[in-house]
């Protein structure tokens, strides 16, 4: 069979049609087109760049060609229109090498997009980076970037591109964050809003018409954007001005409103129970909790629940969190307002909060730590109990202490002295419990002397359990 076509050689304009692939027939005639459909009966669905559409037999191309014909046919979903080059272009970032993200290793992944390994543990990885709007996706500058992995496979990625939290305040306003004139309320309200919609106005051409859905539940429900490329939903919200955010998971995924598959009960205490490491000297430490870094801004509570969430099983973003129970701009959340929030989300999962006390005390601390339970702890995080915990903890393992700026902990979180964190462990020996800071990986596993904790306590400590 002889092709008709000619190749073309000069800059294809049409979204729709950039970076065609060029297909070779058995007596060496060449085509630029996209693949629309691949058939069972052996045959493909072409579209030229001058818009022809023609069904040719996999038998009049080359090996090579046929090789990723089979490919094609071998995927289990019919590809897109609209090719993942076309879609890499359209983003800006290398985030497809193929059109299927979910068997993609996660390391691998991150490292096309360039994104920094946050966490890993036996059972998930995150990758996460915080451009500050210096880099941009889908042509809008991106604020945070992160990619959820499982044990093996991608599992879902985030885009923050405008957080009502996370923008910075005028001078005049740094020390009184709960009173913030109004009218800076709505220029960032609209500025929020008018972010989320350049993405949907880029999406749309490309991708069509999106379809309106939600996520998430009670109070951390959201509404979205939707469009479904191959296997992937990708959802973008705006909720209520408060952040402009792109969410891309698998369709299944999507269509359970965000929910992961439920951990029953006896798995999900035979796995914490697991994660309990014990040493020689006597600490006893949880392991394979995730890390989160809160950013720039005091988002504490809600990074430390995202990563209590996610150690249990169940898939959570800061940003909703901190929207749901009610942080304002530049930070800020109550205990009492998170554990409100996420009551719906924990209940649908089959898990609740539970107030344990307010006091660390080794027997309390031991009997949850010993079920893998971690701890969240409300205190005083002020400069000098910081000091205390980084020379404890360089003491313990035989270094010299060097602070540097932000060493003893995160400025945004001492200004008005209110942090929380995990206690994931503890020593009966040397009286000493674990702490870990929602602060990146240099802050995930410090030693605390009981003494200091109990001074430094502000609040009831609670867990998250069955």
């Amino acid at each position: 069979m002889k092709f008709i076509f000619t190749i073309s050689l000069f800059l294809i304009l049409s979204p729709l049609l950039t970076r065609a692939a060029i297909w070779t027939s058995t007596d060496g005639k060449e085509v630029e087109a996209r693949v629309i459909r691949v058939n069972p009966d052996r045959t493909v669905v072409l579209k030229t760049y001058r818009g022809k559409v023609v069904t040719v037999p996999f038998s009049a191309f080359i090996a090579a060609d046929i090789a990723e014909l089979e490919r094609l046919l071998a995927l289990p979903f019919t590809p897109h229109p609209v090719t993942w080059q076309e879609m890499n272009a359209l983003f800006g970032i290398e985030l497809w090498k193929d059109p299927l993200l979910w068997d993609d290793p996660t390391e691998e992944a991150a490292q096309r997009m360039q994104l920094k390994l946050e966490s890993k543990t036996d059972f998930m990885e995150n990758h996460r980076s915080y451009p500050l709007g210096e880099a941009s996706v889908l042509t809008e500058p991106v604020y945070t970037t992160v990619l959820y992995g499982g044990k093996e496979h991608v599992e879902s990625l985030s885009f923050v591109f405008l957080n009502q939290g996370d923008i910075k305040l005028p001078p005049e306003q740094n020390g009184s964050r709960r009173e913030i004139n109004p009218d800076l309320l709505e220029e960032m309200a609209e500025k929020i809003e008018a972010s989320g919609m350049r993405v949907h106005d880029v999406l749309k051409p490309v991708l069509g018409e999106p379809r309106r859905d939600t996520l998430g539940k009670g109070n951390l429900r959201e509404k979205v954007w939707r469009w479904d490329w191959n296997t992937h939903a990708i959802m973008l919200t705006m909720q209520e001005g408060k952040y402009a955010a792109l969410r891309i998971m698998p369709i299944e995924r999507a269509e359970r409103a965000g929910r992961m598959e439920k951990l029953k009960e006896n798995e999900l205490k035979e796995r914490m129970a697991s994660c309990v490491e014990r040493a020689a000297n006597g600490d006893v430490l949880i392991g394979n909790i995730p890390m989160i870094n809160q950013g720039p801004k005091g988002y504490c509570l809600p990074a430390t629940y995202e990563r209590y969430l996610r150690y249990i099983g169940i898939p959570a973003d800061m940003y909703l969190l901190a929207l749901a129970a009610g942080t304002g701009v530049g930070g800020g959340t109550t205990l009492y307002g998170m554990s409100d929030a996420t009551g719906d989300l924990l209940s649908a999962h089959g898990r609740k909060s539970e107030y344990i006390g307010s006091m660390p005390e080794p027997n309390s601390i031991a009997e949850y730590i010993d079920q893998g339970l971690p701890i969240m702890w409300t205190f005083l995080s002020t400069p000098a109990f910081q000091a205390e915990v980084m020379k404890n903890t360089a003491q313990r393992n035989g270094k010299e202490l060097k602070l540097k700026k932000n060493n003893a902990g995160q400025a945004e979180d001492t200004q008005e002295n209110g942090h929380i964190c995990l206690i994931i462990g503890y020593n009966r020996q040397t009286s000493e419990f674990a702490i870990s800071d929602s602060w990146g990986p240099r802050f995930a596993v410090r030693w605390v002397p009981a003494s200091a904790m109990r001074y430094a306590t502000s609040d009831r400590m609670s867990v998250i359990k069955w």
